[in-house]
């Protein structure tokens, strides 16, 4: 009989844990709009994934955030949560990840990061999703909507991009890369003419070297005169002449980390939630361009 009542008691703890509000503290770099838009992703997609219900559900979930623009400091940010001693933390932004990156207690989940490892070497409580748009992401976009492409032109620097490069041709080894190493960025403009002709579209990548402001001119120049889009990773270049734009999904990232956290909360070790990369992407079609390009692009997704 004891045995029996022993059991049912853990039944019904274990039900109160997965229906219970958590409380999250939300450490944010600023209060840019892009954090705003990732925050509230991710809120409304943990409720949905664990909504809170039973003992603790007088309240939903609660999350409190730390916003790092209001300039409070790193040991500062480290007692509030300790105070605080919250279910998990989520980090918006570099600055709020290195303010927490010491708090090995409590399961921390980043988002907005570039180059996140740098940080989170030897933390074993730390995940997230990583700021990068993944080379397969934006050639499946590109072969939905101009599957007439085959040649894709790009410039890189050995130092920055080699490595998006070597990951190109391996997931498509249906497209031919034709890719030019440039040591400087003055040697953009006669690269981009030695592509005159051998390519259908200019690939732009997020490359310091060659994405410079003071020749993106030249690839927008190259591609009206020469009837050959652009495809560009953010959504700024698409007023200078970009042609496509394939970026990051704010609200699907935060969707992401939300799932990530769930997992988490309910009770999979951080270890067993390692760093993700995006699943889904925002394409934007510059049509005015398209036009000018005389493209025929295709923006029906396949069912």
């Amino acid at each position: 009989m004891k045995k029996t009542l022993f059991l049912i008691i853990l039944i019904l703890l274990a039900g109160v844990r997965t229906a219970m509000a958590y409380d999250i503290v939300v450490v944010k770099s600023g209060n840019e709009m892009p954090m705003a838009q990732v925050c509230q992703a991710f809120s409304d997609k943990l409720v949905h994934l664990l909504p809170a219900r039973g003992i603790k559900s007088i309240e939903p979930h609660r999350f409190r955030e730390i916003d790092l623009s209001q300039s409070p400091t790193k040991s500062v940010v480290e007692l509030q949560i300790r105070d605080l001693r919250p279910d998990l933390i989520l980090t918006m932004g570099r600055n709020a990840l290195l303010a927490v990156r010491d708090i090995r207690e409590i399961p921390i989940v980043y988002l907005l990061v570039v180059a996140p490892e740098i940080i989170t070497q030897d933390r074993d409580n730390i995940t997230g999703v990583k700021l990068e748009i993944p080379v397969r992401l934006q050639f499946d976009e590109l072969r939905r909507l101009l599957p007439q492409v085959r040649r894709i032109g790009v410039i890189y620097n050995t130092a920055h991009s080699a490595m998006e490069i070597q990951e190109a041709r391996r997931d498509r080894p249906d497209l031919q890369f034709v890719a030019l190493n440039a040591q400087s960025t003055r040697e953009v403009p006669s690269l981009l003419e030695e592509l005159r002709g051998k390519v259908d579209l200019i690939w732009l990548l997020p490359d310091i070297i060659v994405t410079n402001p003071q020749i993106l001119e030249s690839y927008f120049l190259f591609s009206f005169k020469n009837k050959v889009p652009v495809l560009a990773f953010s959504e700024k270049y698409l007023k200078s002449g970009a042609a496509i734009v394939v970026t990051f999904d704010l609200e699907a990232m935060g969707e992401q980390a939300a799932a990530m956290a769930a997992h988490i909360l309910l009770g999979t070790s951080v270890s067993g939630v390692p760093p993700a990369e995006i699943s889904r992407v925002k394409t934007i079609v510059n049509q005015t361009v398209a036009r000018k390009l005389q493209l025929t692009v295709t923006e029906e997704r396949p069912q």
